[in-house]
């Protein structure tokens, strides 16, 4: 956030998905062609590596052609916008995410795989307990995966995104200045369901417990260059349950 955010025709710079080649980027703003043109991210990269502001995010529709960028969004747990009866708005999705390389950039989108990706990413975060004490998950776009649409016959990607750490929200400089619009979701022990199908005899492994990544860990790992670090992967990978998590072994 600038001092000049908020003032009409100043937009943030946003974190974009581009779903027909697999690669995510920041669309900078060319004076000299009046055009966005996208930097890009390499996918698993320490610079792809973003703490997002979960209670800041949003949902409601977006029109989004050429010229043309209408993004109506709400946060979440608060009424949706109104429905603009017009069928080139779809469902959108957005929040706020930073690192110390290109701090705070938007992601926005209402491309429908897109905003899947994301629902599906925020039910995620939902089920740890970090969430629920107020802390915010340090995303990582890891890969990505083809997805053939039937519809229109062509194949796309779908960003691999995962949870590999949390921080305290106050500590990222942008997030601290912006008022939390959408509370903690509550407590839940994802475990539980899965521990009574245990028989009587069994003896419950621990499950090993959550990673908190201090803002310093986070900002020093991300300046670091990829061959900086080694990732141990811990739990199972199903991408419909909580996914393994990342310890970063930062090396000396």
């Amino acid at each position: 956030m600038s001092d000049i955010s908020d003032l009409h025709g100043v937009y943030a710079i946003p974190l974009r998905w581009n779903p027909e080649e697999g690669t995510l980027g920041r669309a900078v703003y060319d004076p000299d062609t009046g055009d966005r043109t996208l930097d890009l991210i390499e996918l698993g990269s320490a610079a792809a590596k973003f703490a997002a502001d979960y209670g800041c995010r949003e949902r409601g529709y977006g029109k989004i052609k050429s010229g043309l960028y209408d993004m109506r969004l709400t946060a979440v747990g608060s009424p949706p916008p109104a429905w603009p009866e017009d069928d080139d708005f779809k469902a959108a999705v957005g929040w706020w995410v930073w690192n110390p390389v290109y701090l705070e950039l938007r992601f926005e989108t209402n491309a429908a795989m897109l905003v899947r990706a994301v629902s599906a990413l925020w039910d995620r975060i939902r089920n740890f307990k970090e969430s629920a004490e107020g802390l915010q998950p340090v995303i990582y776009f890891i890969d990505k995966r083809e997805r053939f649409i039937q519809a229109v016959g062509k194949t796309f990607f779908e960003p691999v995104i995962d949870i590999i750490g949390w921080v305290e929200r106050e500590k990222i400089p942008a997030f601290r200045v912006r008022e939390v619009t959408v509370k903690p979701p509550m407590a839940l022990d994802s475990q539980v369901p899965f521990a009574a199908l245990q028989k009587p005899s069994s003896v419950a492994a621990k499950a090993p417990g959550a990673i908190k990544t201090t803002t310093s860990d986070f900002i020093d790992d991300v300046r670091r260059p990829v061959n900086g670090w080694r990732g141990i992967y811990r739990g199972g990978i199903g991408c419909a349950s909580l996914r393994e998590k990342l310890v970063l072994r930062l090396s000396a």
